[in-house]
């Protein structure tokens, strides 16, 4: 039978950079094939190639047997290929209807009819049950229900081959399911659908098969019935990986920062606990659990209407996130291409941006100081630059990662709030950040890590709260486990975010 999709001895290279090397794949009508491997194994590379985003050196693409050469996203739109990045192209500033229809709005002599578009739309969004209004505008939904409408946007086109880009790095548990609901309907309409995912739990989910890219090469393609989570991680990284996370802590210290009563209208309320030193403080909770809100008001981000904060049992009044810098808080943010970092900026300009005053001397900021501590820096957190005044955004999404907590650590913190510190990373990156964790923490620090992978929190936490409707529902230590923390997320009714 022959393949919807099949590609073959594809080469691409950037300067002196070989980001694919004879890569080859074949995708089937009607199945869902994941592509895996690490960050710069090739796999987006790849797929913008097919999105007529990048031209190939070498190779040959076969669509139904016969061969394309998409010049631009449009070309490749027009030959059945759509694609999902992982960066969100959408506009913020219109509707959820003009987004899902840019460029295909229903009108004549250059004007939009909105009545008819809105309609059109809600059909779309009601045939796929999605409980978000077409008037909508973008900007004010949440970053999951954003990653529905970039989908649903592709689905739109009517793609003969839908390719998905890590779909699910903003997704919580219920819009995941409701995803891997509308992907098996098209598989079902004979759509040919690439999986590209760092969540291997996911990709056993929902994967017929599986293939594994490393340095630009195909390594192997398998039957996802057929091979295992170790087998696929010992192909993507060249090695056997015996443990994912690192040891939790044997004994905690005393109180490192007390939270009391912290509340903020219609976001949280009654917030109390307690982190201790050396520990990693797990956060479980949907999203609009309130759970990353409460952070940013401790780290004086965010404003709260009462509650206070103690450090060590004395407490302490964080009015801006410079004070809670001072007092030995810092919090790394979800996302860190919007949030976290300046992506046309040199690392050594973001890992000592939150330590200038060390970096400086009198008034003037001293270059050999931001030279040091950078490259110590980068030295003590293994990041893979080719030099301190290489951009960020040159860098994979793992060693971004690694500059961001750079960037927090450079400032000698005792605290450490981390929110989804390892979305979009692939899995050898994932356990370096696990180690620089518990690293940390070993040292005395004290970890809040908000992580949407229950899998994740509760292989590095050393205790679990669960948020729910802006409030603490349960604290787990012992007996931690996926189903325990379901139970608690969804104790009261869920209303749903979609």
């Amino acid at each position: 039978m022959t393949p919807l999709l099949e590609i073959s001895s594809i080469t691409k290279s950037f300067g002196p950079t070989r980001a694919l090397r004879g890569a080859s794949f074949a995708l089937k009508a009607g199945e869902i094939h994941a592509l895996v491997g690490e960050n710069g194994a090739g796999k987006s590379t790849l797929m913008k190639i097919l999105a007529g985003v990048h031209r190939r050196d070498g190779g040959h693409v076969l669509l139904a047997g016969q061969e394309v050469d998409p010049l631009s996203p449009q070309e490749a739109r027009s030959l059945g290929i759509s694609t999902v990045f992982q960066e969100l192209s959408l506009c913020n500033n219109l509707s959820v209807a003009e987004n899902i229809f840019a460029n295909r709005q229903p009108g004549s002599y250059g004007l939009i009819n909105h009545r008819v578009l809105n309609n059109l739309t809600q059909q779309y969004l009601k045939e796929f049950n999605i409980a978000i209004r077409p008037e909508t505008i973008v900007g004010d939904l949440h970053l999951a229900q954003k990653q529905i409408i970039e989908i649903l946007k592709a689905m739109s086109l009517n793609a003969k081959v839908l390719i998905l880009d890590e779909p699910t790095s903003a997704l919580e548990r219920p819009d995941v399911n409701r995803l891997f609901e509308l992907l098996n309907q098209l598989k079902s309409q004979g759509t040919g659908i690439v999986f590209i995912s760092h969540k291997l739990d996911e990709v056993f989910r929902i994967a017929d098969r599986i293939t594994v890219f490393r340095d630009g090469e195909h390594i192997a393609t398998l039957e996802a019935s057929a091979t295992s989570r170790d087998e696929v991680i010992k192909d993507m990284v060249g090695r056997e990986i015996h443990h994912i996370y690192p040891p939790k802590a044997l004994q905690l210290g005393m109180s490192r920062m007390k939270i009391t009563n912290f509340c903020l209208k219609d976001a949280f309320s009654d917030i109390t606990f307690d982190l201790r030193a050396g520990e990693i403080l797990g956060v479980a909770g949907l999203t609009g659990s309130g759970r990353s809100e409460v952070m940013q008001s401790i780290f004086a981000y965010r404003s709260k209407d009462s509650g206070t904060v103690a450090l060590e049992e004395m407490p302490v009044d964080l009015g801006t996130p410079y004070e809670a810098i001072r007092h030995g808080i810092v919090y790394s943010p979800e996302d860190r291409k919007d949030q976290g970092l300046f992506l046309n900026h040199s690392v050594a300009m973001n890992v000592t941006s939150t330590c200038l005053e060390e970096c400086s001397t009198s008034i003037l900021l001293s270059k050999q100081k931001e030279t040091d501590v950078a490259t110590m820096m980068v030295e003590d957190l293994a990041i893979k630059v080719q030099s301190i005044d290489q951009e960020v955004s040159s860098l994979s999404g793992g060693n971004q990662q690694k500059v961001l907590f750079a960037k927090c650590l450079a400032c000698k913190p005792t605290v450490l709030i981390v929110d989804e510190p390892t979305r979009g990373i692939d899995i050898g990156s994932k356990i370096e950040i696990y180690n620089l964790l518990r690293e940390f923490t070993s040292k005395g620090g004290s970890v809040v890590l908000i992580s949407s992978e229950l899998s994740e929190v509760i292989g590095l936490s050393d205790r679990v709260l669960v948020f729910k409707e802006g409030t603490i529902v349960g604290e787990l230590e012992s007996e931690m486990s996926e189903h325990a923390l379901m139970d608690l997320m969804f104790q009261r009714t869920h209303h749903g975010s979609l």
